[in-house]
């Protein structure tokens, strides 16, 4: 996939930076979420609240797209929260903006069918892990793929993400140090 010069110039005059501080809020339940990002630097976590729970159910770390696609693709308010575990910054490009550009550019049309191809494929491998991995198979995992990162992420978060409480989590890391 090649940018003419032409297409790369348009294309970077709609990318916005944008930073957030750790334990920073960058999208609320409620909101619609009006942004596809790429991480630069940084760790987001997606999380939902249910009966004064937090639950947090996906990670996106740098070099890798986010946003909470269902409500950026339907224009409808989300119903998750996404944080910035660490200082962030993002290269984002607001939904009306891509879709001026699908209009004009298609290398640019080819970058969207990307990102949400990744965020999909993402979303999937997610399921089948909670549907067949254990939870300390789905801790392993995200400590093979993202071992230095994930030191980064407190404990509770990662404890919530695979499915168990902190204690819980704890007696995993023991069984396989």
């Amino acid at each position: 996939m090649g940018f003419s010069e032409e297409s790369l110039t348009i294309f970077l005059k709609q990318i916005k930076t944008r930073t957030f501080d750790a334990n920073e809020i960058i999208l609320f339940e409620g909101q619609q979420e009006n942004y596809m990002s790429f991480i630069d630097k940084g760790i987001v976590r997606y999380y939902a609240v249910h009966s004064d729970k937090e639950i947090t159910f996906d990670f996106a770390f740098q070099n890798s797209f986010y946003c909470a696609y269902d409500s950026f693709y339907t224009r409808k308010k989300t119903g998750v929260y996404i944080q910035a575990i660490t200082p962030c910054i993002l290269y984002s490009i607001s939904h009306e903006n891509l879709n001026a550009l699908y209009a004009i550019c298609e290398t640019s049309k080819k970058l969207g069918q990307i990102a949400t191809e990744y965020l999909l494929s993402k979303k999937v491998k997610r399921e089948m892990d909670l549907l067949l991995k254990t939870p300390q198979e789905r801790y392993e995992a995200l400590f093979t793929e993202q071992s230095k990162l994930i030191q980064l992420i407190p404990q509770k978060y990662i404890a919530s993400y695979i499915g168990v409480v902190p204690e819980t989590l704890s007696r995993i890391r023991k069984r396989i140090s």
